[in-house]
């Protein structure tokens, strides 16, 4: 069998034709190899890292403007299996169980993803497995929705791939504008990207915390077409399939719509106190 390491960056395993064919025109392949061998072995067990002379590291690191990672603690990170990268899998399963749903603008069910932020280790596992997803698809951008797909910054930093914002009109300078896209609670709205912030061929992976309708989607999948890139998922943590936006996004020119957890294991209902508010407001 081929070797795989983890790769500290998103905490999954690769070969090392994969780890060097990401990182290749990035690093230069010294500081490739390096990397590997400071990698952890993606073995059952106490995973191991191969020695290696501590000048010798610290010679490649100050060459490569690289910083080579050290071995990580033995509980630090959780080490993602192929079942935990699948939809509603056992991982999608653990961080369901903590992001709960309240009543809220007249919705029965709204998914708050302040439960899972609340869970460090968890919110890092699911960034890892996003990341890992985009660096097979070879993103050049991560382009993410105001505002709960900001939440999402950790996938491009594990990448390195630029994070680029889509933001409501009035909110930043020199931007293009969508055409106005109804939202899931009610009224419209727009969406802005700023411009030169996507280039011509970009591969951008549009990111958001849900898709529901996929009315926000589609503005940015307008958007992309609009700067001549190509738009490679329609990425979400959660996906309300009911709703259809999948069918919508690949209609608009999106290539794959991809959601990690379905309304089918969000099961967890918010405990309601006596002083509850809808949206902060007094009822």
């Amino acid at each position: 069998m081929v070797e795989k390491r983890i790769d500290p960056e998103d905490g999954a395993a690769y070969t090392y034709d994969e780890l060097a064919a990401f990182y290749k025109g990035k690093f230069k392949a010294k500081a490739i190899d390096a990397y590997w061998e400071s990698c952890v072995a993606a073995k059952k067990g106490k995973a191991k890292t191969k020695e290696a002379e501590p000048k010798a590291k610290a010679k490649v690191k100050a060459k490569a403007k690289v910083k080579v990672a050290a071995k990580p603690k033995a509980q630090s990170r959780k080490t993602l299996t192929d079942d935990d990268l699948e939809t509603d899998g056992p991982l999608a399963k653990e961080i369901a169980s903590v992001i709960p749903y309240y009543p809220y603008k007249k919705l029965e069910k709204f998914y708050d993803v302040q439960g899972l932020l609340k869970h460090p280790r968890l919110f890092n596992a699911m960034c890892s497995v996003m990341a890992k997803r985009y660096k097979k698809l070879g993103a050049t951008k991560i382009v993410g929705f105001e505002a709960r797909g900001f939440l999402f910054t950790p996938v491009a930093i594990k990448l390195r791939v630029p994070f680029v914002m889509l933001r409501k009109a009035g909110k930043m300078p020199n931007t293009i504008s969508s055409a106005p896209y109804t939202k899931e609670y009610e009224g419209l709205d727009v969406m802005c990207v700023q411009k030169g912030a996507i280039e011509k061929g970009d591969k951008v992976i549009l990111i958001d915390d849900l898709v529901a309708t996929g009315g926000t989607l589609c503005a940015g999948i307008e958007l992309m077409k609009g700067c001549e890139a190509e738009v490679t998922e329609c990425s979400c943590m959660v996906e309300i399939k009911a709703l259809k936006g999948r069918d919508r996004c690949i209609k608009a020119g999106a290539k794959a719509v991809w959601g990690f957890i379905s309304e089918d294991i969000l099961t967890e209902a918010a405990a309601l106190g006596d002083d509850y508010e809808d949206d902060g407001k007094p009822h």
